[in-house]
Order: C-alpha cells, then sequence, then structure tokens
C-alpha cells in the first residue's frame, strides 16, 4: 500500500468516516467472517469455539483493523502487521490446516470484509468504493502472500526436520553391531521396533519426493528414509504385496529383500536389494516390481566384476560391433528364451532358416553356439549384462 496513494485517499474527504463505521462494528465483523469460516472450510468447521477465539478471530481482527487503519492514517501497513500475518501461517501449520484452506479463509475475510465496507458507504460517497477496492485488494494480497510465504518456509523446514530424523533411523538401525543397541536406537527414538524388516528400495525420478504417500501405503510400522535419491522403506515382520507401494510410488521402480534383523543381517540384506535394483536397472526397467528370487542371473553377474566384464567383451561387445541393426541380438533372445527355430521364426516373423543363419552368425561372431547348452547358458549370461541393447 502506497503511502502517497493512502495519502491521497485519505485527504479526499469520506473516507475516514467509512473507516470508522467499519471499526465500529468489527467486532460483529469478525464473528460473521469466523462463521463464515467455519461454514465453507472443513478444517476450521472441526476447530473448537477455543480455538476459533483464541487462534483465529484475533488474527482475523488484526488483518481488517490494520488496513484500515492505515488506510485513515495515510501512513501505510505496520511492518509490523506483517510479521504478525506471518506469525499466523506458521501457526496455522502447526494447526494442520492445509495452505489452500488457510488462503481461501482470507478470500472469505475479503468478500464479507467489503460486504461490510459497501454497507457503510452513505449516498453521495458512491465515489469512494473505486479507490477503496483497489487497496482492499491489494492488501488482501499482500496479507495472503506473506501469510503463504511464511507457512512454506516453515513447511520445508519441518520437512527437513522430519526427513533427517527419518534418514538417522534408519541408519542406525543399519549401523546397529547387536540387539543392545537395536534396543538403545528403540529407546533414543520413541519408536517400538520389529524383530525383523523387509528392505524395500523404490528407484525413479523424483521418488524423494513421494516418501510420505510411500509410508501412507506401507504396511503399520514401515519405517523410511532417504538412501542417495532413493528411497528405502523398512517393512515390519515380511511383506505380502507390493501392490499399493507400486501405486504410490507412480510407475517406478520397486525392488525388496528377505526379513532381516536390524544391523549387520538388514544391512547386508539392503545392500542386497540395491543390487538387485543394479540388475533392474541395467536390464532397462524402469517401472516394475522385483523381489529376491527375481533377475536371479542379473544379481549373479553384478555379483562379480571380472566375469561380468569378460562377458560383455565376449557377448555384447562383438555381437553388438556387428549388428547395428540388433537383429542377431533380437533373435538369439528369443531364441534362448524358447530354444526353438520354428518358434523363433514366428516370434521374429521371419523365415527359419533366417533363424538358423543368425544363430550361426553369433557362433562366428563369439565363438558360442545357441544350440550347445553349455555355450547358450554363457550367452544368457552375456546378454544379462546389458539388457537395454537389442
Amino acid at each position: 500500500m502506497a503511502e502517497r496513494r493512502l495519502r491521497a485517499i485519505a485527504s479526499s474527504g469520506g473516507v475516514a468516516d467509512v473507516g470508522e463505521r467499519v471499526l465500529t462494528g468489527l467486532d460483529h465483523l469478525v464473528s460473521v467472517i469466523g462463521a463464515a469460516f467455519q461454514a465453507e472450510i472443513a478444517e476450521y468447521a472441526a476447530m473448537s469455539p477455543a480455538t476459533m477465539a483464541g487462534e483465529v478471530l484475533p488474527v482475523t481482527r488484526t488483518v481488517v483493523k490494520t488496513f484500515f487503519d492505515a488506510l485513515m492514517s495515510g501512513q501505510g501497513l505496520d511492518p509490523r502487521a506483517v510479521r504478525t500475518f506471518e506469525q499466523s501461517g506458521r501457526q496455522r501449520l502447526e494447526m494442520g490446516v492445509p495452505l489452500e484452506s488457510m488462503l481461501h479463509a482470507y478470500r472469505i475475510a475479503g468478500r464479507v470484509t467489503w460486504t461490510a465496507v459497501v454497507e457503510a458507504i452513505r449516498p453521495g460517497e458512491e465515489r469512494l468504493l473505486g479507490e477503496l477496492a483497489a487497496e482492499w485488494i491489494g492488501y488482501i494480497d499482500i496479507a495472503s502472500s506473506a501469510v503463504a510465504r511464511a507457512y512454506m518456509d516453515a513447511s520445508a523446514d519441518r520437512l527437513r526436520t522430519i526427513d533427517a530424523r527419518r534418514r538417522e533411523l534408519v541408519e542406525a538401525l543399519l549401523t546397529a553391531t547387536d540387539p543392545a543397541e537395536v534396543a538403545a536406537v528403540s529407546l533414543r527414538f520413541s519408536t517400538v521396533l520389529s524383530s525383523t524388516f523387509v528392505p524395500v528400495l523404490v528407484d525413479g525420478t523424483d521418488v524423494a519426493a513421494r516418501i510420505d504417500a510411500l509410508l501412507h501405503a506401507a504396511p503399520a510400522g514401515t519405517l523410511g528414509g532417504h538412501r542417495g535419491d532413493r528411497v528405502l522403506l523398512l517393512v515390519p515382520d515380511h511383506l505380502d504385496d507390493v501392490s499399493a507401494l507400486r501405486s504410490a510410488a507412480g510407475g517406478v521402480l520397486v525392488t525388496w529383500g528377505r526379513p532381516a534383523s536390524a544391523g549387520p543381517a538388514l544391512l547386508d540384506e539392503v545392500r542386497h536389494v540395491e543390487q538387485l535394483t543394479e540388475a533392474a536397472v541395467a536390464q532397462g526397467h524402469r517401472a516394475a516390481a522385483f523381489g529376491p528370487e527375481d533377475l536371479l542371473v542379473e544379481q549373479l553377474l553384478l555379483g562379480n566384476e571380472r566375469v561380468a566384464q569378460a562377458l560383455r567383451h565376449r557377448v555384447l561387445d562383438r555381437l553388438c560391433a556387428r549388428d547395428l541393426g540388433g537383429v542377431v541380438v533380437s533373435t538369439l533372445r528369443t531364441y534362448l528364451s524358447c530354444g526353438s527355430v520354428p518358434e523363433t521364426a514366428r516370434r521374429e516373423v521371419v523365415h527359419a532358416n533366417t533363424v538358423s543363419y543368425r544363430l550361426q552368425r553369433v557362433r562366428e561372431l563369439t565363438g558360442l553356439d545357441p544350440r550347445v547348452p553349455t555355450e547358450a547358458a554363457l550367452l544368457v549370461l552375456g546378454l544379462g549384462m546389458g539388457g537395454g541393447r537389442q
């Protein structure tokens, strides 16, 4: 609210009278605004009379009175009032009022107060309405923006605190060395801990921002935290179904392991799940779910980097270097999955002779014959090193 403009309005005549009339009925106006809050906003409707009288209506009164005081004096908005608005934003977060509901309350206060201004206008003062409307709209924008800014800042601070506590709890469970330390962790975080946990790793774009939704969808007692840019969930006892987690994750990669007791066993199982995740990523999976008995070949290869490199060089590198269109690799994959030349021809939509030629090409390039079981096994392992290449 620019002071020069306010002075001009204040000196134009009639504004002080209008403001005085509105402020004379301020108590009644605030009660009408409070009733509208409870009639239109569920969170406010659930508040007790004591909460409304002690936490909400005093702020509403300050919002209205500050505007008319500034308007009548022509001195501009008192910075202390802005700090009051900001404090109310932090208080509403503590009360669990959603940001949209809080901003809705400001819209209601703006509407009801403006009705009171219009009712306070007397014949001959109609010319004041245009300037008053502009000032009131601008003022409500300033007040609601201050509230929203403080609310978001406080929310971000709280989330950082919660995330830090989650991370600290999970790390404490993974690094505990014996049952006594696990008991100490339970006492320190005032948390009842399960005897075993199933580690679940969720991997995908922006999945860290969905940790609250994931914890809500997970079984009761699930702990969670960030592990790098992934989310690690520790599900108590056992995991029967991951469909709810997959839905909450939003179509990303979900992997899980076996139940393990807190401490070294759980940390070891988490590392196995991380290995399973890497295997799935290497295969090109981005929206799937895999448990400890899935992708066994890929997990085996990732556990032995020396063998993995040798197979990658002998199979994938040699094939892909001479198979730019990917047809030989595609045919080989299909053949290894069914073991039949006619069935491979049907699936690949080519002649059986073409399948035989391509399998012979595989033998020439790699020295491994897909029709010999022991050599086919090496080809299966080799293809497992880079499933994204067709």
